[in-house]
């Protein structure tokens, strides 16, 4: 791992042991800071180390000042970081495999240099526990951090629903804004698709230098794509991997899609799934596969081999179920293997989608209505599936729900609030990820509305108006499934296209 280094003039002389230290640990130093001697405040250097933390390009820090307190003060203020005095290797070792510490200060007027190797090693050395008593404990540090920002996001967060952001790029880790929204607007998770790493990758320059690294090492446009794919989510894996820790595996996930050409082909499917997984090698990573019916019979074999993931282009309560029931089998075949059924899988449900398919199409009063009819609808299911005696006899044994996730929930319509879906979708035991957009506009100046009730009477009455009106519901989410699908590979190959048209010019030197 990459572990940040920084002193003040006063923890100077300690600099250089401890550089020796990480690397001789095996780790990378990534130095930071002045190291003339001249006087320098110690809130500066603390920042740099939290700075590294949080737009992930280190994982741990070593802050050094005179006696260790200024910047363990320092430290704690800052988005993300959890920092301990290390005085001794019990108190090093402990701070990390009980409260997952990430930063440890250390002074260099009250401690020698052989104590300092001493503490660092077991600091180094120590991984969280992940019992369950210091996971609730670390919930609750994590929960002090998202009060000292009261706003909708942060309320809604309380109600019981995560929000993820439907969203990322390089800038938005360099920036460190990732790190601010998990700490400020309680953002647990994280989802991509083609389509939003189109827009990252061919929108900037900031892979440029990869592209062209990746390009003479010969990989094929494909893999040079998952490849920068999976860089950056790893490091937003790593930034959400203390809500991974804290939940025990219930939230801090982020996403990738398997190839949206291999929508209809199970064995393709499967296969790169797994690549994927294994390449990655992160716990808190989902990997994306779409609930066609070839998707579904995937879906059970993976979560049997027991790999997480997020199922896709669900739109309707029969879609979800049938995903729902994929997941099910595989923990089933699980059980009977004797295997641990801890697998994380989410379901995704496309809410927006349905409301744009209709416009113009039907009256004004049902506009925009059957997006989150279907929603509440999906909720009911979703409730019902965890009460049947064949989840019981699981749950019993050890699984998590496949948790119901609400996504394609930005606003399309102009006649229709900027947070309109997000505000009408409060769930306990949810995710709602959102784009960027939604996500500031919900915390500037949304509200949570209602919380959705298990029993959907009012959604069966508005999906039975569009039905009289000659909409075939069912019709319309087996058509915005094979859309989403084909939408899904009209992008991906766009973005194949661009990024062989992209790695052709950086490796002739034209930006």
């Amino acid at each position: 791992m990459i572990v940040a280094i920084a002193a003040d003039h006063a923890g100077l002389p300690l600099r250089q042991v401890l550089t020796d230290v990480v690397s001789a640990a095996g780790h990378e130093p990534l130095l930071l800071g002045p190291s003339d001697g001249r006087p320098v405040d110690y809130p500066l250097v603390t920042r740099l180390v939290g700075d590294a933390i949080a737009t992930a390009r280190a994982e741990r820090g070593i802050l050094v000042c005179g006696s260790g307190a200024g910047v363990t003060v320092a430290a704690n203020k800052l988005p993300l970081i959890r920092a301990a005095y290390g005085t001794d290797h019990y108190t090093a070792g402990q701070m990390v495999e009980h409260d997952s510490c990430n930063v440890i200060a250390l002074g260099a007027r009250v401690m020698g240099p052989a104590v300092a190797v001493e503490v660092v090693q077991a600091f180094l050395g120590a991984r969280f526990s992940g019992e369950e008593r210091h996971a609730r404990r670390l919930a609750a540090v994590l929960e002090f951090e998202r009060l000292r920002s009261l706003n909708a996001a942060t309320r809604l967060h309380e109600v019981g629903q995560s929000l993820w952001l439907d969203y990322i790029t390089r800038g938005l880790l360099d920036s460190g804004d990732l790190a601010r929204y998990i700490a400020s607007a309680a953002v647990t998770g994280l989802t991509s698709n083609p389509t939003i790493f189109d827009k990252a990758i061919t929108g900037s320059a900031d892979y440029d230098e990869q592209v062209r690294q990746l390009s003479e090492r010969g990989l094929a446009t494909e893999e040079l794509f998952f490849q920068l794919a999976i860089d950056d989510l790893r490091r937003a894996a790593s930034l959400f991997k203390p809500t991974w820790d804290a939940t025990q595996g219930v939230d801090g996930y982020v996403s990738l899609e398997v190839s949206p050409t291999l929508a209809y082909d199970t064995a393709a499917t499967m296969a790169q799934a797994r690549m994927l997984h294994e390449q990655a090698a992160i716990p808190n990573l989902l990997v994306k596969v779409p609930g066609t019916s070839e998707g579904l019979v995937a879906i059970e074999e993976l979560i049997f081999a027991g790999i997480p993931l997020n199922v896709t282009l669900l739109f309707s309560d029969d879609q979800y179920v049938a995903a729902a029931a994929a997941y099910r089998r595989g923990l089933e075949r699980r059980h009977d293997a004797g295997l641990d059924l801890r697998v994380a899988s989410v379901a995704s449900v496309f809410i927006s989608r349905w409301d744009q398919a209709l416009v113009n199409l039907v009256p004004d009063e049902l506009q925009d209505q059957l997006g989150i009819a279907m929603a509440k609808r999906c909720y009911r299911a979703y409730r019902r599936s965890l009460g049947s005696p064949d989840w019981k006899v699981l749950e019993a044994a050890g699984a998590r729900p496949q948790r119901l996730l609400l996504a394609s929930t930005g606003t399309k319509s102009k006649r229709r609030p900027d947070t309109y879906y997000v505000e009408a979708l409060a769930a306990p035991d949810t995710i709602n990820t959102m784009p960027q957009p939604t996500l500031d506009a919900f915390i500037d100046h949304g509200h949570v509305g209602d919380l959705l009730s298990a029993d959907a009477v009012d959604a069966d009455q508005m999906v039975a108006q569009f039905e009289s009106r000659g909409i075939d519901v069912q019709g319309l989410a087996a058509r915005l499934q094979t859309e989403g699908a084909k939408a899904f590979v009209d992008s991906w190959e766009d973005l194949m296209q661009k990024m062989a048209g992209k790695a052709t010019k950086v490796s002739a030197g034209v930006t």
